[in-house]
């Protein structure tokens, strides 16, 4: 399986009523080189909801992701799964040539799959992989779960160990550059919640534009720390590529 865990692709700007227009996302650290790379024909894109009930907010970055795409790698037909779709499931995947795992809350992407049991499913396509922040979380065997939401960080019935689809064992915290200040529930979110949990799990910071490209190696691109045994080390810069061990 070939995939990218990504914080975001870079698909649109806002303008001053906050509306989204959407904009060709680019070739930073060398990531449109590698879509083109991998996809081996531009038919069928399948977009995969964060959240299979709310088909309004799903159409909206549905909607700026297929025209980013035209303006950069353009495909011939454009698919979305969700709570409409998902009883084509199989053949949405069968015929998928790149599928797109956005992001959104992490543990309503994570039940939404686990309704659809993507993650038997999805190995049997031959579609390349990209998650974007939620999306690439809940790419690995076992996912980190991070607190999002106010509250959740002080809840002790709140799991931080979710099952993913089993498409990588590598647990990322996407857009560790906006985190670094940011505060949850009164705590800091890097410091107080993330670095006691690498006690027992290594987590990667993946700063915005910065990826993780998994092929018979893992390649890192652009910059990223290691957060690993309650310690934060900066393993990598942009423009630059590293292998995983």
């Amino acid at each position: 399986m070939k995939c990218i865990l990504t914080s975001y692709l870079d698909l649109y700007d806002k303008d001053e009523n906050c509306n989204k227009i959407a904009k060709n996302f680019g070739n930073e650290n060398y990531i449109l080189d590698n879509i083109k790379k991998y996809v081996k024909k531009y038919d069928n894109f399948l977009f995969v909801a964060s959240n299979e009930f709310n088909n309004e907010e799903t159409d909206i970055y549905a909607d700026v992701t297929f025209k980013s795409f035209d303006l950069t790698l353009p495909f011939k037909k454009y698919y979305i799964l969700d709570s409409r779709t998902e009883d084509k499931i199989d053949f949405l995947l069968d015929r998928a040539d790149l599928i797109f795992l956005c992001g959104g809350h992490l543990s309503t992407q994570n039940q939404f799959f686990n309704n659809i049991k993507l993650r038997e499913k999805i190995k049997n396509t031959k579609a390349f992989i990209i998650g974007g922040s939620a999306g690439a979380m809940n790419m690995a065997d076992s996912v980190y779960c991070i607190p999002e939401l106010e509250g959740e960080s002080l809840d002790p019935n709140f799991n931080r160990t979710l099952k993913g689809l089993g498409l990588t064992n590598i647990s990322i915290l996407p857009h560790y550059d906006e985190f670094n200040n940011f505060m949850l529930d009164g705590k800091r979110f890097i410091e107080d919640i993330v670095l006691p949990d690498t006690n027992t799990r290594t987590v990667y910071g993946i700063n915005n534009g910065s990826y993780i490209l998994i092929d018979d190696n893992n390649y890192l691109y652009g910059e990223a720390y290691l957060l690993k045994k309650g310690k934060i080390k900066k393993i990598n810069e942009n423009n630059k590529i590293k292998i995983l061990k």
